[in-house]
């Protein structure tokens, strides 16, 4: 048992010897007024209504003006969207939404971890709009990424920018994202929600054909399904299965996708034949992206281009 003995004041220094004064001051702390803010955090059980509510509360609480959450996927190396908002503000469904981590993004997880920045800010981006299922690049500018992560390493990354507003990034409202962001680790790392965070996370389901379809697509969106089988060693039904089954999203869709994201970046990077952009993207004809692009973006690609080019110069 500890032997303990008395400190207090008029013990250790006598009783006429006490000649401290006691502040009535005011001592407000924005940090702390921003964390009770967060308090129903905890009291949420389901990890994608907490999800939601990060979101919501990035623009509400934080001072964001456009905010979206993705998971990071280990087994796949990829992003997974979840919830972010529109260029009207509005909280949207995003979980159609993934792309590959890449090296830029594991940058800014690397930058966050060892302590050299908690966020990272991205020029000359292109804005997205994610309404309907479907990825639209409404013009270009800033995007700050915010890395959610643990001991266990990089779980989520809070992306946020200023739409097509034209305002500039506001540091405070960034470093109180982080805030938010460091509070949402501890919560997605606790037994609440761990492996919990996305269709992907169990390591020891995942197919490893399923991996090399989606490395070998990330190299080259142009390989069709029979190819991709053939460096599988199966049978093309059984590849397709496996695929919708892990990713969510079938493997023609999930292939088309990479093939106009690829597309639109040619475009943004300065190119200008439609025709020579779309075969070099991975489509077999233009009649074929001319198909998959209308699907996609409910019109033309004339029509979309032509359409993005007018709100740049708004």
């Amino acid at each position: 048992m500890v032997s303990r003995q008395r400190i207090d004041w008029p013990v250790i220094i006598g009783q006429d010897q006490i000649h401290a004064k006691w502040r009535d001051d005011l001592a407000p702390s924005d940090v702390v007024s921003l964390l009770h803010g967060f308090d129903d955090l905890f009291a949420i059980d389901d990890t994608d209504a907490l999800l939601r509510r990060t979101v919501e509360y990035a623009i509400e609480r934080v001072g964001l003006v456009r905010a979206g959450l993705y998971l990071y996927e280990k087994v796949h190396d990829m992003m997974l969207g979840t919830w972010g908002t529109d260029l009207d503000g509005h909280v949207i469904d995003e979980h159609h939404a993934m792309f590959e981590l890449g090296p830029d993004n594991r940058r800014v997880f690397e930058r966050a971890i060892s302590g050299e920045a908690h966020w990272t800010l991205v020029e000359n981006c292109p804005i997205i709009d994610q309404r309907d299922h479907a990825t639209k690049v409404m013009g270009r500018g800033w995007v700050a990424c915010t890395p959610i992560w643990s001991a266990r390493g990089p779980l989520a990354m809070l992306y946020s920018d200023a739409g097509t507003s034209g305002l500039p990034v506001d540091p405070i409202a960034q470093d109180r994202a982080t805030v938010l962001c460091s509070l949402v680790s501890s919560l997605l790392d606790s037994p609440r929600h761990l492996g919990r965070t996305g269709q992907l996370q169990s390591g020891s389901e995942s197919h490893p054909a399923v991996r090399k379809v989606v490395r070998q697509l990330s190299r080259n969106p142009a390989l069709g399904g029979k190819e991709l089988a053939i460096q599988c060693g199966m049978s093309l039904s059984r590849v397709a299965r496996l695929f919708k089954a892990e990713m969510g999203a079938s493997l023609v869709d999930y292939r088309n996708r990479l093939r106009l994201e690829r597309f639109l970046a040619e475009v943004d990077a300065g190119g200008s034949n439609l025709l020579e952009i779309a075969l070099a993207s991975g489509f077999g004809s233009y009649a074929q992206f001319h198909r998959v692009f209308r699907a996609a973006y409910g019109e033309t690609p004339r029509a979309y281009l032509q359409e993005r080019v007018s709100l740049r110069q708004k």
